[in-house]
């Protein structure tokens, strides 16, 4: 049973594997469930091994009486269907997966991502929020600006989510306060 991780409320079969947050019933925390598709199988599966056609052919390495399909791009262990990972085109067997990530070689298992929108938002925020730190605008909005110029095609965040707005918000607010600081040193040198 697949619950929530906050109310442990158990989550509608509808909403797993939908690529979509969707809110809990209970507590309506925004969740995403993503399974094996063979965990909410309602139909029997075929539990039968895929057997080897001819006794020349290559079984996989793990599971013997199964035929093999693909060699693993890392190890060269025959793998069959099951085994197989596709990795951007590259077959790999699970144990050359995992320790590629714990030896941090597997180039193209991202687990986590830096959200660079997130942080040009908040240094555009923080100080005029803050009310007494709003002097350091002076110095967060340009940088805030230019964080935001440069990250503008860094990869964002792994899961969906929209991100161009944060840094069309981030040029506004930045931009209104690199005015106002403008206006009130213009006003300055003019008195």
């Amino acid at each position: 049973m697949i619950t929530c991780e906050k109310c442990h409320t158990p989550v509608d079969i509808n909403h797993i594997n939908s690529n979509t947050f969707e809110p809990c019933t209970k507590c309506q925390v925004s969740l995403r469930t993503d399974i094996f598709p063979a965990a909410v199988r309602t139909e029997a599966a075929d539990t039968r091994p895929q057997m080897r056609v001819v006794s020349d052919d290559a079984g996989c390495f793990y599971h013997p009486g199964k035929k093999a399909v693909v060699p693993c791009a890392a190890c060269g262990r025959f793998l069959c269907a099951l085994c197989d990972i596709d990795m951007n085109g590259r077959h790999i067997c699970f144990a050359c997966m995992e320790s590629g990530q714990e030896k941090q070689t597997a180039q193209t298992l991202e687990t986590h991502r830096f959200l660079h929108d997130g942080l040009a938002i908040r240094l555009s925020l923080f100080p005029p929020l803050s009310g007494f730190f709003s002097f350091f605008s002076c110095v967060t909005a340009p940088f805030s600006v230019y964080y935001a110029l440069r990250h503008w095609k860094s990869p964002g965040s792994i899961t969906p989510r929209g991100r161009k707005w944060r840094f069309v918000l981030t040029l506004l607010f930045s931009s209104a306060q690199i005015a106002g600081w403008t206006a009130i040193i213009l006003t300055a040198f003019n008195r």
